[in-house]
């Protein structure tokens, strides 16, 4: 497991690794933040590898897609609430 996921250690970072340290723990709110739409989520959930194995979580991308489709608010609202997930992997 060690060779899959290496120890994360500040003290070895380089210059890439610091700015990316220092930016996770600045806010993402930026004047150009639109909501998402449940299209936007649909299509990223449909872009899943559906041959892909389930994560740590046990959960493949079709189970996530059938959950999606019978509630698409709850997991829309669950987008727009995480800032984690805006601008990554987002058309605009």
């Amino acid at each position: 497991m060690d060779y899959f996921i290496p120890e994360d250690s500040a003290s070895s970072d380089g210059d890439h690794h610091k700015r990316a340290r220092q930016l996770i723990t600045e806010p993402m709110h930026t004047t150009d933040d639109v909501p998402f739409t449940q299209q936007d989520v649909q299509a990223a959930m449909e872009k899943f590898g559906s041959r892909k194995a389930p994560g740590e979580d046990a959960l493949t991308s079709e189970i996530l897609l059938q959950v999606f489709r019978c509630f698409p608010t709850f997991f829309t609202e669950v987008y727009d609430t995480e800032d984690t997930f805006h601008n990554i992997g987002r058309d605009q």
